[in-house]
């Protein structure tokens, strides 16, 4: 029984963690061929997506200005 809410628990902890899809929007951007697959590279290493990228380095060069 420990082990069963131990993992509802956690099931819980990340559905909380994912945003809504409602509160998200999609745009374009045009990347070169380079920064493109840089990006893809990154994501990968990373072990996320490439929109999670985009979107923490647009936090961190919005964040410093």
């Amino acid at each position: 029984m420990a082990r069963l809410q131990a993992h509802l628990r956690k099931a819980e902890a990340i559905q909380c963690a994912v945003r809504p899809a409602a509160s998200l929007r999609r745009t374009t951007v045009r990347l070169s061929v380079t920064l493109l697959a840089r990006l893809r590279e990154r994501a990968k290493r990373d072990g996320t997506t490439a929109s999670e990228v985009v979107e923490n380095a647009l936090l961190c060069f919005l964040r410093s200005r």
